[in-house]
């Protein structure tokens, strides 16, 4: 069955092919009763416009691309990013935007990146001088960084080292000093960059924390962690096997504190009791699991709106040729919650 075309409408219409494409594109070149006419004769003969067209003509494709900084299941198996791309995707439904994640493809989003009609991309944990952010500039496709460092682009971040530093200090206050530190992992083989990133950010208030007190820092109780449950329970399986025995632990997310909780008390531990437990992020399996997790609150589902607001303010401001990024440099605030993981 032959397709029908802006060519088959127009003739049924009486129009021309270039007023049906104003009906569904530029409606008010066209007055009222024209653009109805048409609309009625495009439904009637079941003629739909084509998306590809329209983005041509447009120059939008309206698409989001939303680069993650994992394989898509290690990024599903973590609760913060199902809250994160829920807060870009409210922007989204009231932008009339629709959205497509990336993630590397044999380490790399080079060939995801090419193969990705967006119109702009929000980039998730990488820093601007990662090779995939350089592509994209130098390309002149405009971004958003979140949870990366920037100068060039527009960046949403959260104040990770002072929310580390809170919950280290709150654990080291009551008195625990053999704690266990599970650590994202992206944290680890940087000894000879600038301290950068989540992962370092949260580091360094840790460490800021124990310093402060007097307290020494062991290597050997920071473990690196991939940021899911499975990875924390690994982890804590790892250093009990160590012979690590800890009273309390820090998990720079909250779903390696969750996994952590199960492999503790399938050895037999109770929690608050035996091991205090602080988490990081307050997402949504926080405030539901049993204990509660006490944990570091960040505004998760804020920072993806967030992100999408300056990525549209971006194309925006491309007309109008601003340039001043650093008023575009967001810092959203962290806080301590505690639950029933810490007494």
């Amino acid at each position: 069955m032959k397709r029908i075309n802006i060519a088959d409408v127009a003739q049924k219409a009486g129009v021309s092919p270039t007023a049906v494409s104003f009906a569904f594109n530029k409606p008010e070149q066209l007055n009222s009763e024209t653009v109805n006419r048409i609309r009625m004769t495009a439904i009637e003969m079941g003629y739909m416009p084509n998306p590809m067209a329209r983005a041509l003509i447009a120059q939008r494709s309206g698409i989001i691309g939303v680069m993650l900084p994992q394989p898509l299941s290690t990024v599903l198996a973590n609760p913060y990013f199902h809250t994160f791309l829920q807060g870009i995707s409210s922007m989204c439904d009231e932008q009339a935007l629709s959205l497509m994640t990336l993630s590397p493809m044999n380490g790399s989003l080079d060939q995801a990146i090419a193969r990705s009609p967006v119109d702009g991309f929000i980039i998730v944990g990488y820093n601007e001088a990662h090779h995939e952010v350089s592509l994209l500039r130098k390309r002149g496709i405009q971004y958003v960084l979140v949870d990366g460092d920037a100068t060039c682009a527009p960046s949403v971040n959260i104040d990770d080292e002072q929310g580390a530093y809170l919950a280290a200090k709150y654990l080291i206050d009551k008195g625990h000093r053999d704690i266990l530190i599970l650590m994202l992992d992206t944290a680890f083989g940087h000894a000879d960059e600038e301290l950068h990133g989540v992962a370092m950010r949260r580091m360094r208030g840790y460490r800021r924390a124990f310093d402060e007190v007097g307290v020494v820092w062991r290597d050997e109780w920071v473990l690196p962690s991939v940021s899911s449950m499975i990875g924390g329970q690994q982890n804590f399986d790892a250093a009990y096997e160590q012979g690590l025995r800890p009273t309390a632990l820090l998990a720079a997310a909250d779903a390696i504190a969750i996994g952590a909780i199960q492999a503790a008390i399938r050895r037999g531990m109770k929690v608050p009791q035996d091991l205090e437990i602080i988490g990081y992020d307050d997402s949504v399996l926080a405030s539901l699991v049993q204990p509660g997790l006490s944990t570091v609150h960040q505004p998760i589902f804020e920072k993806g709106r967030v992100a999408l607001e300056l990525l549209i303010g971006e194309w925006e401001n491309a007309a109008t040729r601003i340039t001043d990024v650093s008023a575009k440099q967001v810092w959203l605030p962290t806080h301590l919650v505690l639950r029933g993981t810490t007494t």
